[in-house]
């Protein structure tokens, strides 16, 4: 709430020397601070700071009103550093990028794009001063987005917001961050539709995309599709493996998840064991612990295409790593252990939530089987 007294004075009458805004302003003398335009009544807020002159209209002739807004003002004007007050929005955009470097290169991406989706959408200009965004420039910006996109993905341009005005506070270039005043902070996130491949299908897939006889890469892109599926692990988890990380003594893989940093282990599946020494072998004598199983870091293209030939439905390598949930799932393996077997750290709870609803409704076999355990 910052601003110079705006209100113009009354046309002088004839033959009278014109009165400028300030000399009509009458001092209130139970109030510091306040003054009363002698003509239109209108309050106004005059308070010297660190030897600066700042003034305010109050826009009101109530005197409770005024005296309720010179006291947030005054306030404000102590909070802030006027020294580092003229902060333009471009400037704030620069300090996010820069107080948020330190973070995962997918978090990095993220910001980047939002902060492109920011500077390509924003109506009011980037040279717009920090002090002069009201929260209704904020949901006017949540607004153009707000039908187009998933209630999760609205959380995260709210969550922009916030952060970025946090800045702004914290250097106290402003008093209080207007992402305050926003109208929905937060949507409770849509329930997603989960399509998982069945075991038919993933083999179907992992075939196709060996057979493909112009794809220099087919074969290890099927191999790393047949990792995600057989192994269950994510995409970022696969790229990183190494020859170290497998422990044959123990039967087992060794992981750290790439979103927790938790470290983790799978078991030598039987299933998965063929898959190991094949691609063991193909490293040859002169790897070492360092030596990663895989070059790709995805198989994405490979897999949508493979998705396109066979007419299934657009699977992702998350819903590939599902899979084998779904696998183990079915097999009777406790959700406790699979749920330690995905690296995850709350004792199954995804498992129960999440996944078993979508493989006990998305495979019409295994739902007639379960029926017909009832008496």
């Amino acid at each position: 709430m910052d601003g110079r007294i705006t209100a113009q004075p009354e046309p002088k009458q004839r033959g009278e020397k014109q009165r400028s805004t300030r000399q009509l302003l009458v001092k209130i003398p139970s109030v510091p601070c306040l003054y009363r335009h002698a003509v239109n009544g209108n309050y106004y807020g005059i308070k010297k700071i660190v030897g600066r002159r700042k003034e305010l209209s109050l826009r009101t002739t109530d005197r409770k009103v005024a005296e309720r807004k010179l006291k947030q003002w005054i306030a404000e004007l102590q909070t802030v550093d006027i020294h580092a007050a003229k902060l333009s929005l471009v400037g704030l955009l620069q300090r996010f990028l820069a107080c948020h470097g330190g973070r995962a290169p997918k978090t990095l991406a993220t910001n980047r794009s939002l902060v492109k989706r920011f500077r390509k959408t924003w109506r009011h200009g980037l040279e717009m001063p920090v002090g002069e965004i009201n929260p209704s420039h904020l949901n006017e910006w949540l607004s153009q987005h707000e039908l187009r996109i998933k209630n999760t993905t609205y959380n995260r341009y709210a969550s922009f917001l916030r952060q970025l005005f946090e800045i702004a506070v914290t250097d106290r270039r402003i008093a209080d961050s207007p992402f305050n005043g926003v109208r929905t902070k937060w949507k409770r996130p849509q329930k997603p539709i989960r399509h998982v491949p069945t075991l038919g299908e993933f083999y179907r897939i992992v075939a196709d995309i060996r057979a493909q006889p112009y794809n220099p890469a087919a074969e290890e892109s099927a191999d790393f599709v047949q990792f995600l599926g057989e192994a269950g692990v994510g995409q970022a988890e696969a790229a990183s493996i190494t020859k170290g990380d497998l422990d044959w003594e123990r039967k087992v893989l060794w992981f750290r998840r790439h979103k927790t940093q938790a470290v983790f282990y799978v078991p030598m599946y039987n299933h998965l064991k063929p898959l190991l020494e094949k691609l063991e072998a193909k490293l040859g004598p002169g790897a070492n612990a360092q030596t990663k199983l895989f070059k790709l870091k995805n198989a994405k293209k490979a897999l949508a295409a493979a998705c396109r030939r066979l007419n299934l439905r657009n699977f992702t390598q998350r819903n590939i790593r599902q899979g084998l949930i779904r696998r183990l799932w079915q097999s009777g393996v406790d959700y406790k252990l699979i749920s330690k077997w995905q690296g995850h750290q709350d004792g199954g709870k995804l498992i129960l939530d999440t996944y078993t609803e979508v493989f006990c409704s998305n495979d019409a076999d295994y739902e007639a089987v379960q029926l017909a355990k009832i008496k």
